[in-house]
């Protein structure tokens, strides 16, 4: 993964001309590679009967020269576009100092210390205008020292220099009392003075408090990065953030990433630490006494790394079927125009394929990313969680690799033609666009199926396992499908308070079908049961029926008893058709135990439905009637399992609605007595 991060690191400093740029530039590009995403800033809150999205804010303390005074105030969103502008830091070890001028915690505004550290490594620093560096120095210690006060070695912002409506429960360490007695204890000093600050915030910045929030110090309006000093603040940031590893040449070795021999640092700052990995490299402590196992890269490799990540992170990154994914080109050299591997729009509608869409965003999709197949034959998904937002570590929940684009592409292209096929997009909506990410809310559970459910951890880890099956070209089990199907369908089932909802959930058997028939397409369906050849005296004549055991053959062919089962399922809908007329609230279907029906009780399920419809008089048809009752015959004796008994229960109802809502969308002039049913459904 470190490879191929430098491949795409590589492939943007190519396309930015890296080398090009002046000292400076070179600088800020690197510093700007470690400043955290702002993705992760926005939260939804209510709003009545509305969901909204909201961004965090920065809150700035500004230092004003003149009047002597600081002053807390509301800065800009914390959107993705205002990433460069704002340059927002988090620390990339335990106990980094607080030189950051913009950081996610308080204590870069509350402890600056940025004077402190340039006094005691101003030699190391490679400064652009040396000159000019010592006026900045000057100009941040004045600054410390007037507004700032030395407590134990450390600094704190001063009481006395807040402006007077902020002054209330502000944690200053002199006036406290808990924060006096235990001064001298720094571990629980630092605690209790995050504390203070929390409370600070919390009650006398309310107005100014958001639920996501960026600290900066500003002076006399200005952010560092963008004032009079701007160069040389790069210019710390770069010796502390990337420059001072390599400063130690005694420390050479071979790099991980180009074998070439080099300076190595001693420790490799990631901005992804991958926890949660088989990968027995270390990425920190390279000495001469632990070489065997650690990981380290040379100067120009990690640059690439780091951009590559930072490109990753950035431009790659989205949420596939609910899960935090970032997407990998596999990068082969046999292009001159590389740019287009990376290109993110691309690479994400690429991935993107797999969810639900209307057909039209389909058909556009598939029509822009076709091109990619010529010069990305495959790609990786990696997904990840962060325990917080914020943090750097980076635990990955699964990687899967070598993903052929051209097998994705045909994949999308067999289900979309099956929405056209059967015309379900118009008859169905979004819920007739047929997509994996479909089928894994046929399979797995979702809130509809467990509404009470709160750790997902569990199913993430079988969606993940979904997408690797499918991706892979690798194959399904068909009865582990059916019972999982109707598991999720019985649940689905018992949670219905909605009419609208019961109209897509009672499809859903029908899309299972063709999910199936899309799988066998592509030959990932394993253990479709064979029927032994047995002769049947009675002849099917409704061509409808026919045509759809023809079509599905893997499934109906010589299966008799599923056969007779989906058209049981017929029947149950004529019934329930009629139950509608009539404003009969519970389906016919409710009577049935969905969890599962043993083939001994099957004969009780037909005379159930047997004298429901002479009840409600639906059409009798002799000589189907006839093959039904021929398919049926031995079945207490067949192998199908209880889950598999009601699934071609439900297949045979759910395609009767199907065909009857065909019938009247095709007819939309006709009116009969099961027109309002159709009516319901649209």
């Amino acid at each position: 993964m470190i490879p191929l991060y430098k491949e795409i690191g590589e492939i943007v400093l190519r396309k930015e001309k890296f080398e090009e740029f002046p000292d400076y530039e070179k600088k800020l590009f690197i510093v700007r590679q470690y400043c955290i995403e702002l993705d992760n800033f926005y939260y939804t809150e209510k709003q009545g009967e509305t969901i909204i999205t909201q961004w965090g804010r920065l809150l700035e303390l500004n230092i004003d020269t003149n009047k002597k005074e600081c002053e807390f105030m509301l800065g800009p969103e914390l959107i993705p576009s205002n990433k460069d502008e704002l340059m927002i830091f988090a620390n990339y070890a335990p106990n980094d100092p607080s030189i950051y001028a913009s950081h996610i915690s308080p204590k870069s505004i509350f402890q600056f210390e940025l004077a402190d550290f340039i006094e005691n490594n101003f030699k190391q620093i490679s400064w652009i205008n040396s000159d000019k560096a010592l006026q900045f120095l000057n100009y941040l210690t004045n600054i410390q020292n007037t507004f700032y006060k030395k407590i134990n070695n450390t600094n704190f912002l001063r009481y006395d220099c807040i402006v007077e409506s902020q002054k209330e429960n502000f944690p200053d360490p002199e006036i406290i009392p808990e924060l006096i007695d235990n001064i001298k204890d720094k571990k629980k000093f630092n605690k209790l003075y995050k504390q203070c600050i929390n409370k600070y915030i919390s009650s006398t910045l309310k107005d100014l408090n958001y639920k996501k929030q960026a600290y900066a110090l500003s002076i006399d309006g200005n952010f560092l990065h963008q004032g009079e000093f701007a160069d040389c603040y790069i210019d710390v940031l770069y010796y502390y953030l990337f420059e001072r590893h390599y400063k130690n040449t005694k420390n050479k070795g071979y790099c991980h990433i180009c074998g070439n021999y080099a300076a190595l640092p001693e420790d490799v700052f990631i901005k992804q630490k991958f926890f949660g990995t088989t990968n027995p490299l270390y990425f920190d402590k390279v000495d001469n006494s632990f070489t065997s196992n650690a990981f380290s890269m040379c100067e120009t490799c990690n640059k690439k790394v780091l951009t590559g990540i930072q490109y990753a992170s950035s431009k790659l990154n989205t949420r596939l079927l609910g899960l935090s994914t970032i997407v990998l080109p596999e990068i082969e050299y046999t292009s001159d125009s590389l740019e287009e591997l990376i290109d993110p729009e691309r690479l994400l509608k690429l991935a993107k394929l797999i969810e639900i869409k209307s057909i039209n965003k389909l058909i556009e999709d598939l029509d822009f990313i076709r091109k990619l197949t010529v010069k990305l034959k495959s790609f990786n998904l990696i997904f990840y969680n962060k325990p917080q937002a914020t943090s750097q570590e980076f635990i990955i929940n699964g990687f899967i690799r070598n993903i052929s684009t051209y097998s994705l592409i045909q994949k999308a292209e067999d289900l979309r033609k099956t929405v056209e096929d059967y015309k379900l997009g118009p008859m169905y909506g979004y819920v007739g666009e047929l997509s994996l990410e479909g089928l894994r809310y046929l399979i797995l559970p979702s809130k509809e199926s467990h509404p009470g459910l709160d750790d997902y951890t569990s199913i993430n880890k079988d969606i993940i396992n979904l997408l690797e099956t499918y991706m892979h070209n690798r194959k399904f089990k068909y009865k582990k499908l059916i019972t999982q199907f109707v598991n999720i369908f019985n649940r689905k089932n018992n949670n219905l308070d909605n009419k609208d909802f019961r109209q897509s959930l009672d499809i859903t058997p029908f899309f299972m079908n063709l999910y199936i028939k899309h799988l066998i397409e592509f030959n990932q369906l394993e253990g479709v049961p064979i029927m032994e050849e047995r002769k049947i005296i009675a002849v099917l004549q409704d061509e409808s029926l026919s045509e759809y055991f023809k079509t599905h053959s893997d499934i109906y062919e010589n299966n008799y008893y599923a056969q007779g089962l989906f058209i049981l399922g017929k029947y149950i809908s004529e019934v329930e058709a009629k139950q509608r007329q009539k404003d009969i609230k519970s389906p016919l279907i409710n009577r049935l135990n969905l969890r599962g029906i043993p083939v001994q009780k099957v004969l009780s399920v037909v005379a159930m439905v047997d004298e429901m419809r002479k009840v409600w008089e639906t059409y009798y048809d002799a000589v189907t009637e006839n093959y039904f009752r021929e398919c049926l015959q031995g079945i207490t004796k067949s192998s199908l399992l209880p889950e598999e008994v009601v699934f071609h229960i439900l297949a045979g109802r759910a395609y009767e609605d199907y065909r009857r809502k065909l019938y009247f969308q095709e007819h939309p002039n006709i009116k009969n007595d099961i027109q309002e049913e159709n009516n319901d459904q649209e």
